[in-house]
């Protein structure tokens, strides 16, 4: 396993940090939105709008790796529907969280939506980054 993962650039240790991030943030968020507090929101919004950034991510590669796919039992046609499908999905709760009286609920009423949205995406942005980095610097 660890020889095909380092075929497609990505180290086992930065896998298994990323599993653990997100079991973490799926946990903490959970929580936090049973609690009903703002840091709640913000982690669950937050694990959104990664979510979609991991799975456009899933989608460039498919494309990058179609001829790959093309072989084997499930063609690329299944992971782009997989994948673009989880965006859809990702992509609606998302506009969920930003409606009047989820942002009530959890204490938001004044919260600049662009400003939220900007500052998860810049988050987002910077993850990818680094990882990315970190996936060229073991490479």
């Amino acid at each position: 396993m660890d020889e095909s993962l380092r075929t497609i650039g990505i180290p086992p240790a930065l896998l298994i940090a990323g599993v653990m991030f997100l079991a973490i943030l799926t946990i903490a968020s959970g929580v936090g939105m049973l609690m009903g507090t703002k840091w709640g929101w913000w982690l669950a919004a937050f694990y959104y709008v990664y979510s979609i950034f991991r799975n456009c991510s899933a989608l460039l590669a498919i494309v990058a790796m179609a001829d790959q796919l093309e072989g084997g039992t499930r063609g690329p046609d299944y992971y782009m529907i997989k994948h673009g499908g989880r965006i859809v999905v990702h992509l609606l709760l998302l506009m969920y969280f930003f409606k009047g009286n989820v942002l009530e609920f959890f204490g938001h009423e004044t919260l600049s939506k662009l400003k939220a949205v900007g500052i998860l995406v810049g988050i987002c942005i910077a993850i990818m980054a680094a990882t990315s980095a970190i996936s060229m610097i073991s490479a």
